[in-house]
Parts: C-alpha cells; sequence; structure tokens
C-alpha cells in the first residue's frame, strides 16, 4: 500500500511540473513565432480565424521537440521539492532505496516516449501539413493544387519502373485529372535493376476516369543487353502501367519529418531499388524513434543529477535541464548532419546522443545511490 502511495504522490509531483514545463515552452515559442511572422499576416489582411489556426497546428510539432526538455525539467523540479523538504531522506530511512524512488518516474519516461511516437505518427504529420497549407496560401497564394505540384519529380514505382517528370501535378479531383509534363518511364530489368530494357518518352500525361495513366506524344524504346537500342516507335497515346495513384506520388513529395515511418520506410526502399543512396532519409527514419526515446533518457540523467543539485536551489536545476536539453538536442543535429553526410552510420547519428545520455544517467544512478 505504501508503494502504491508513494508511486502516486512522485509521478502527481513529477506530472504537475512537466505540464508547467511544457505549456510555458509552447507558449514562449509561439509568443516568439508571432512576434516574428504576424506582421506578415496582418499585411495580407489574413483573417483572425486563420492566424489562430495556423498557430495552433504548429503546437503538436513543437510538443515532439521540446517534450525532453520539459521532462527532464519536470524530473529536476521533482526530485529537488521531494529532497529539500526531506522527503528523500525519510524514504531512505525507511528502507526504500533511490533505485525504488526513481522506478515511477522511469515508468513515466517510458510511458511518455511511446506516447510521443505515436503523437509523432498521428498527430504531427497532419498537423504540419494543413500549417504549412496555411503558410503557403497566405504568403505565396498557393492553394492546395499548387503545393502539390513538384518540379523535376522522380519516383521508383512497383514493377520495377523508374518514373521521371518536369512538372508533376499530384492534385485530382472530379473536375481536374493529375498531370505530368514530359514524363519519361523507365522499365528497368528485375534481374539487373542498373539497366532499363524500355523506355517510354512523352510530351504529357493524364490521369484519367480509368485509373490510368495515359500518355500523349509517345517515343518508345527498346534495348538489347548492352544498352543498344532495339526499336524505336512513335505513337499518339499509350495507357501506361503504373500501380500508384497520385495521392501517392503527392505522398513523395513530402519532407521526411511530415511522413509517418510507415511512409519514409516505403520512400527509403523505392530509392534504394533504384540504387540511390538514402543515406539522409535513414537518418530520419530512426530519429522518428531515437528523439521519442529521448523523453526516457533524460529521465535516467535528470533524477540522479536532482539529488546533486537539490541543495543549490531551484535557479541552478533550472539552468542545468535547460542547459542540458540543449546540449541533448545539439548532439542531436550535429549526429544528423554526419550521419546525412555519410560520415557515420545512420544508425550512430540517431542514437549516439541517447546511448551517451543514458549510460552517463545509469553511471550517476549508481553512484548517488552509492552515496
Amino acid at each position: 500500500m505504501l508503494g502504491r502511495r508513494l508511486d502516486r504522490y512522485i509521478v502527481a509531483t513529477f506530472i504537475r511540473y512537466y505540464l508547467y514545463a511544457i505549456l510555458a515552452f509552447i507558449a514562449i515559442y509561439l509568443v516568439v513565432n508571432f512576434i516574428e511572422t504576424v506582421g506578415k499576416f496582418i499585411e495580407r489582411g489574413t483573417d483572425a480565424g486563420v492566424i489562430a489556426e495556423y498557430y495552433l497546428y504548429m503546437i503538436p510539432f513543437v510538443i515532439k521537440w521540446i517534450n525532453p526538455i520539459a521532462v527532464l525539467l519536470g524530473v529536476l523540479f521533482c526530485i529537488s521539492i521531494l529532497s529539500k523538504n526531506s522527503e528523500i531522506t525519510a524514504m531512505k530511512s525507511g528502507g526504500i532505496s533511490l533505485y525504488r524512488v526513481f522506478l515511477p518516474l522511469i515508468i513515466m519516461g517510458m510511458v511518455i516516449s511511446g506516447f510521443i511516437w505515436a503523437w509523432g505518427e498521428i498527430v504531427v504529420p497532419p498537423a504540419n501539413e494543413r500549417n504549412i497549407a496555411i503558410k503557403l496560401w497566405v504568403f505565396d497564394h498557393k492553394d492546395e493544387a499548387r503545393r502539390m505540384e513538384t518540379n523535376n519529380f522522380s519516383a521508383y514505382l512497383i514493377g520495377d519502373k523508374l518514373l521521371f517528370a518536369g512538372l508533376l501535378s499530384a492534385y485530382h479531383d472530379e473536375h481536374r485529372p493529375a498531370t505530368m509534363i514530359s514524363p519519361s518511364l523507365l522499365q528497368l530489368d528485375p534481374e539487373d535493376p542498373t539497366r532499363a530494357i524500355e523506355r517510354i518518352d512523352a510530351r504529357e500525361a493524364e490521369y484519367g476516369a480509368d485509373g490510368k495513366w495515359h500518355f500523349t506524344g509517345c517515343e518508345v524504346r527498346t534495348f538489347g543487353p548492352e544498352g543498344e537500342e532495339l526499336t524505336f516507335t512513335q505513337t499518339p497515346e499509350l495507357i501506361v502501367d503504373i500501380v500508384e495513384k497520385p495521392d501517392e506520388f503527392g505522398i513523395l513529395a513530402k519532407t521526411p519529418e511530415d511522413m509517418t515511418y510507415a511512409e519514409l520506410s516505403a520512400h527509403i526502399d523505392r530509392l534504394e531499388r533504384a540504387g540511390k543512396v538514402a543515406a539522409k532519409e535513414r537518418v530520419e527514419l530512426l530519429l522518428k524513434i531515437s528523439v521519442p526515446l529521448a523523453n526516457l533518457i533524460v529521465v535516467l540523467l535528470g533524477a540522479p543529477l536532482a539529488i546533486r543539485t537539490a541543495r543549490s536551489g531551484t535557479a541552478l536545476g533550472f539552468g542545468v535541464a535547460v542547459l542540458l536539453g540543449f546540449v541533448l538536442w545539439g548532439f542531436i543535429a550535429v549526429g544528423r548532419a554526419l550521419g546525412q553526410s555519410e560520415v557515420i552510420t545512420p544508425f550512430w547519428a540517431a542514437f549516439f546522443p541517447n546511448i551517451l545520455f543514458g549510460v552517463t544517467g545509469l553511471f550517476l544512478i549508481w553512484r548517488v545511490n552509492r552515496t
């Protein structure tokens, strides 16, 4: 019974300061961004509701990235308050080890890590998409159709096909079909993906009501084993066998941050099957795991540090939390850059900060528990 009451008390104290921290960071971020951009909105006569919507859809992205610092602050304040009130001393006198005191916080770190991962998969991508849509519409006057336009589009398709287009307009509805300007479709050899066995060049392409891509003004070439041209024909129109729908091409035009884990993983598979290097994308894929995991790592590091800094005052604890948060993001930024440049592997680029901070935290927990 005592254990349950103790756990509830520690968790409640942590959650209170964690929520204070995350609300404060959201407010600071939005106020700074508001000061920078509100003038542009006013210049364009933007409705107040649209402005509010713009900042509302910014919040999910902010929560994902500043959450580890909020967790760290919650842990530091929680342990510091317990220590200053001599409650940590009372727990130790009652035979409760620091390991046991830290346990509910570690469990909360695991729960928050899982929540933030799901948050990044379910909430962040559509919120980012809507936020960018408002920004492009207000500042660049781009509607949904123009936002789904991609210059110099390329993608590896199902069936060992490689598609290029000078301009892809992936948006389509009952009144407006998706189109491509100057598309080229290469059929690759399944046994040797680096060799094309057929190439279709067209003036333009349109996605028809029958769910097929219609190429017009076509030139069709076939190639032999050594790359020599075997046949050349011209035809006014071809119905081309492309499995992917225009909406899927729209997904390929997203940034990795705006893709879900499954979407980015499929995108990487397409790139690598086409013989392209996907180091940047692989780093971003692993960051979708390592960034949520950082919420657990900062608990391991913050709990023992809070014991050591409790007597030095709340201001020092706050400073330590913010400093460690920026150091963590600095490591993540450096690792991301090195991984994208292929200086280190994507795994180390994404997980080295977590491993370093996690090992340091476990060592500090061991040291603090012995003293």
